[in-house]
């Protein structure tokens, strides 16, 4: 165990992070919300792997549940039952995942959304939180600060074709932008949106007007990236289509299929559109605080040391 001091050292750490984005979003009249962890369908992306769960009730039935990759479901279902400002902060799991440096098999997100609003907006609401918490010097300032990069611009630019006309399969799009591309963008901006990403690695977000790409963002702080946002899609026929291609995907990777949310499905067309949402990593938050290259330095459990 830790030392007295280094573990009131991390306690006050993390929560004066956890206070400033409480008042964040009470400041911008965000109300919060309790959502699952353990549900029926814990996620369908593709290169994703949720913890599978057996539970077995008293009265002998048994169910195969899992561990959230992310609180979305949940969000969205509530914004079609009509609330237009939530914000979560809760743990989420990820299996088959590396642990420690940036990676734990549990960690705690922030996800918000807000409806009448596309990810333009979420963008700005992204950096003004993340300014604030971090400190910068052009805090205050309406316009744009950290740079938008295109991802479907970047790849045309280093590869000289769209990612929609690749030959290669979606992964290895993937993989080529991730390995080739973003070290360069990496070490050119310490904090910068990468935005309009081929639609193939856009499951939950809305198309652009081309058809070739969607309205999802990341952003990047000092090489780490920080959050997962979209204009939400909220076309049940075309989510519905979507997740059976991942789960399609699953399959063919021998990967566990869970079964399609039909909640969330029966609910999707009554969100508004446009409406945004986000997910952000909260520890890796915490780690750009405190100045910290390990995960295991801000934690009071160190997540290498659990397994």
């Amino acid at each position: 165990m830790l030392g007295k001091d280094d573990l009131k050292l991390r306690a006050e750490l993390w929560n004066g992070v956890i206070s400033q984005v409480h008042a964040f979003f009470q400041s911008k009249n965000y109300l919060e919300v309790r959502t699952p962890v353990l549900v029926k369908c814990p996620g369908m992306e593709p290169n994703l792997d949720p913890v599978g769960v057996d539970v077995r009730l008293i009265d002998g039935t048994k169910h195969r549940r899992g561990l959230i990759t992310s609180p979305e479901y949940s969000m969205k279902k509530l914004l079609g039952a009509g609330l237009d400002k939530i914000y979560t902060l809760t743990p989420v799991f990820r299996n088959v995942e590396k642990m420690g440096e940036r990676w734990s098999v549990e960690f705690t997100m922030l996800e918000w959304y807000r409806t009448n609003a596309d990810y333009h907006e979420c963008m700005k609401e992204t950096e003004e939180l993340v300014d604030m918490i971090l400190g910068s010097e052009k805090a205050g300032l309406s316009t744009p600060r950290w740079p938008r990069i295109s991802y479907v611009d970047e790849y045309q630019k280093y590869f000289g074709v769209h990612p929609a006309d690749e030959t290669l399969d979606a992964s290895k799009v993937a993989d080529r932008f991730q390995f080739e591309v973003m070290p360069k963008l990496e070490a050119q901006y310490p904090r910068f949106f990468l935005t309009e990403y081929p639609v193939a690695e856009a499951a939950l977000a809305q198309k652009n007007a081309d058809g070739r790409s969607a309205q999802r963002f990341e952003g990047y702080v000092n090489g780490l990236e920080i959050c997962n946002g979209f204009t939400e899609l909220v076309d049940s026929t075309e989510q519905r289509k979507r997740f059976e291609l991942e789960a399609e995907e699953r399959r063919l990777a021998g990967k566990e299929v869970f079964p399609i949310d039909e909640e969330l499905l029966a609910g999707l067309s009554s969100v508004p559109s446009p409406t945004f949402g986000n997910a952000l990593g909260i520890d890796r938050l915490i780690m750009l605080k405190a100045g910290a290259k390990d995960i295991d330095s801000i934690h009071l459990f160190p997540p290498s040391t659990r397994f």
